[in-house]
């Protein structure tokens, strides 16, 4: 084995674990779900179009999961979920969250029921859900939202609130959201407690996408003939980290960085920013509570220059996005004012963006290389519809880039896709899964000593009653 080959100590085929190591729903037998209240929990954060037609792309992951649950006449709890704890659930009565899922379910759903809201636990426990219903659960005020920080102790995580007060009245657990995977939650851990439990089509379906990238990438690796290219476009500060990691472990010859990863290179680089990029830095690191000095990390820019795709040109707005546009290069990136804000890539930066791709035989892409409004949001429709027309195979991670790809007519051509985008990266960069250590089979051991409760001689979960 190839030091290329392992990344912290462990071989990349360890990274994502196979799904043929989990309880799916295939799983679950006809009579454990016939007649049985489902919970599911699902990562449907607010959608960027409130007033869009077009089925948001987590909504329509997370119907597939409901509808197979209504063909085997379960009824199905779902848990909608946003944030990286997975239990920071939308509060009640935001219009621009569970009512909004709630009608988005409904259409997505294929002559399916009405789907329900409980806006208390009394409602609840009182009602009578019968088999092929469909129940949304929104931030029910008596349910207290998970801190970072995991409880201890041997039952902590089955005590934790949400699984204490949740349990009762739910038959079967089914994990459907991406983001909890890399955490040892009490929302993972404790609903699974004692219940049967499986993962949703959607997390089976981002797990094997993701497994298929890195199986295509040791091919093409393999062969040599055609370059491997991650565009990063996404705004998190730890995107940086991301980048190295994948370079580091040659997962990828080559990386495009959209606006804010960048700017921190080019500061790293020795480039001044102005006061508007570097408030906008410092707003993000605040926001991801991330820890990001200027130097954070070293070796990108000194160790993967020539493997780097900079942005050689930026498009420059004020903060409100109004105002003519103008474009700025790195050099003239110290000119700008408090109230100037980057918006996108420039025109030459597409140029480039485009070479790489007219080299690449495999294209992974998450997160915008722009804004989301207009005329900005073009930069990153053009990043994506030039990948999606090359000869490369092309993944893609996170709902917003998905959804401009199903906008643009081209989504078919994606040979996978998650709506994770953070959650790819991280995986793909190495991050382990205990979130999924209740779903896996006796024996199979994913990661060895992580994500088990303690008590547990191999460090696995004990399987689920059945």
């Amino acid at each position: 084995m190839t030091s290329h080959e392992v990344y912290g100590g462990r071989p990349w085929s360890d990274v994502l674990s196979s799904t043929s190591l989990l309880h799916t729903l295939g799983d679950l037998s006809d009579d454990t779900l016939d007649g049985r209240r489902v919970l599911v929990t699902a990562d449907i954060d607010v959608a960027r179009r409130q007033t869009s037609n077009e089925t948001h792309f987590k909504i329509a992951r997370l119907a597939e999961t409901v509808e197979c649950l209504l063909r085997r006449n379960a009824a199905v709890l779902v848990l909608g979920a946003q944030g990286g704890t997975s239990v920071r659930v939308l509060e009640p009565g935001n219009t621009q969250g569970m009512e909004w899922h709630r009608k988005a379910l409904a259409r997505a759903l294929p002559d399916g029921p009405a789907v329900t809201r409980f806006d208390r636990l009394a409602d609840l426990a009182s009602a009578d859900l019968a088999p092929g219903t469909v129940a949304l659960l929104p931030n029910l005020a008596e349910l207290s939202r998970e801190d970072a920080g995991s409880p201890s102790g041997e039952h902590a995580l089955d005590e934790a609130p949400l699984p204490t007060m949740l349990r009762g009245h739910f038959d079967v657990f089914v994990l459907d959201d991406f983001r909890s995977t890399v955490r040892a939650l009490p929302s993972n851990v404790g609903l699974a407690a004692h219940k049967p439990c499986a993962v949703g089509l959607g997390l089976q379906g981002d797990l094997e996408s993701l497994a298929r990238l890195l199986a295509r990438s040791r091919a093409l690796r393999a062969d040599g003939l055609r370059s491997r290219v991650c565009f990063i476009g996404s705004s998190r500060p730890e995107d940086v980290t991301v980048a190295h990691s994948l370079l580091t472990a040659d997962v990828f010859d080559r990386i495009a960085l959209g606006p804010m990863p960048s700017l921190t290179v080019y500061r790293d680089m020795g480039y001044a920013l102005g006061a508007g990029p570097t408030a906008d830095l410092e707003s993000l690191v605040q926001t991801h509570r991330a820890v990001l000095a200027p130097s954070a990390v070293p070796g990108l820019a000194s160790d993967h220059y020539d493997r780097l795709v900079l942005p050689t040109d930026f498009m420059v707005a004020n903060r409100a996005g109004r105002g003519k546009a103008r474009r700025v290069t790195p050099e003239g990136l110290g000119d700008l004012a408090e109230d100037d804000r980057i918006m996108s890539i420039g025109p030459e930066t597409l140029k480039s963006f485009a070479e790489e791709t007219r080299r690449a035989g495999l294209i992974f892409h998450f997160g915008m290389m722009s804004s989301g409004q207009r005329p900005f949001i073009a930069y990153t429709e053009a990043v994506i519809r030039t990948n999606l027309e090359s000869t490369a195979e092309v993944y893609m991670a996170g709902d917003h880039i998905l959804e401009i790809a199903h906008d643009i007519g081209l989504v078919s051509a994606l040979r996978g896709r998650s709506t994770g985008a953070q959650t790819a990266s991280s995986l793909l960069s190495g991050v382990q899964v205990p979130g999924l250590a209740p779903f896996r089979k006796i024996g199979a051991d994913l990661e060895p000593g992580e994500g088990g409760r303690s008590g547990d001689s191999d460090g696995a979960s004990p399987r689920p009653e059945r």
